[in-house]
């Protein structure tokens, strides 16, 4: 050893956080705010406060350095990084501050003792709340969807009392300051902790940040603030409305708290098809029977239109059985674009059982075409 060396003994950060050498910054993170509650000289259970001192300062040394990706790929390379930063509780000389190497910012060394759950230094005393959303189901004609049509809903809803204006108190009056927040609408509480002195600041629940308490409750209402209501909408069904499609009213819902806004009706809409319709997309699928000398000589039939008029397809001779015709234009409006889709007409041919004098013109004709049976 040279007179002028100094041997140190050098710490396995790895092994102190507990994370192994391949653990990612999360885990790294994570082990490390674990250790920091156990090992916090104000939080350590044990009688050894002097050893819960210096493990905690080993903790931070070890989170400091493996945080730090430069600092970290040091030591993985030569096993250490030259004197550690912390100095037991005193900032670092950078200009972040030791703190805010350690935490990222204030807000996790917050988080580590006392949950996250605080607003901290809040001067507003409560949030403005929308009304909850309504939803309702109307039901329209397969013929409301070729031209749309304008209908109307009429449903419950909560609405803002007026007897109280929404305060819930008789006349809108009736109050007393809370004795929990002193009228403030927010709660101040201190943590005393190794670090210092943290201020969180609420909302109070007392109140729930009116700064207010009820005396007496609005007869109206019971003190809720809102009131039941009948009320009453138009609904424009747009034309090709589709089955199950959902239609928002914005702010035909309930009434919103302090201030906030009325909730939104929606609208769900089914359409009532007729049972020989079936819908593929913007196209109305149909199936017409005949027999089969309708079949092999032709013919004329009527096929129901979605407006409940009709429109005659003629059937040329000798279609075949599952052949499909074409009304163009005759379908269900494009939503986007307007355009109508068709009526596809599936041709189904019906072989009822020949009379006797049906079987012997058959026949004759079977042998005029040498169709033996």
């Amino acid at each position: 050893m040279n007179g002028g060396e100094v041997m140190t003994t050098r710490k396995d950060y790895y092994e102190i956080l507990g994370v192994p050498r391949d653990a990612t910054k999360e885990d790294i993170k994570k082990a490390y705010r674990k250790l920091v509650k156990q090992w916090h000289p104000d939080a350590y259970k044990g009688s050894d406060k002097k050893n819960a001192e210096e493990k905690f300062k080993e903790i931070q040394e070890a989170y400091e350095v493996l945080s730090d990706p430069q600092k970290r790929s040091m030591y993985d390379r030569f096993g250490y990084v030259g004197e550690p930063s912390y100095s037991g509780g005193k900032t670092s000389g950078n200009s972040g501050g030791f703190f805010e190497d350690i935490f990222g910012d204030f807000q996790d060394i917050f988080d580590v003792f006392f949950g996250g759950s605080r607003t901290a230094h809040s001067t507003r005393t409560h949030r403005s709340v929308k009304g909850e959303d309504i939803h309702a189901t109307i039901t329209v004609e397969l013929k409301d969807t070729i031209n749309g049509k304008i209908t109307f809903l009429e449903y419950n809803r909560k609405a803002t009392c007026n007897a109280c204006n929404g305060t819930g108190a008789e006349n809108g009056t009736s109050f007393s300051t809370c004795p929990r927040c002193n009228g403030t609408g927010t709660v101040t509480e201190e943590h005393r902790s190794f670090f210092g002195v943290f201020t969180n600041t609420h909302v109070c629940e007392a109140c729930g940040g009116t700064g207010k308490i009820i005396n007496k409750r609005c007869p109206a209402c019971h003190g809720t603030g809102t009131v039941q209501e009948r009320h009453r909408v138009r609904i424009n069904i747009p034309p090709g409305v589709e089955d199950g499609a959902t239609i928002r009213l914005a702010g035909q819902g309930n009434s919103g708290r302090y201030g906030g806004p009325n909730g939104d009706l929606y609208v769900r809409v089914r359409v009532s098809m007729p049972p020989y319709y079936r819908r593929s997309g913007n196209d109305i699928l149909y199936t017409v029977e005949i027999d089969y000398t309708q079949a092999a000589l032709g013919t004329v039939v009527k096929i129901p239109l979605p407006e409940g008029s009709y429109e005659n397809l003629k059937i040329p001779a000798g279609t075949d059985p599952g052949t499909v015709f074409k009304l163009k234009g005759y379908g269900i409006p494009s939503m986007s674009s307007g355009r109508r889709g068709d009526i596809l007409v599936t041709v189904k041919v019906k072989i009822p059982k020949p009379s006797l004098k049906e079987k012997k013109l058959l026949e004759e004709l079977a042998r005029t075409k040498g169709i033996s049976r």
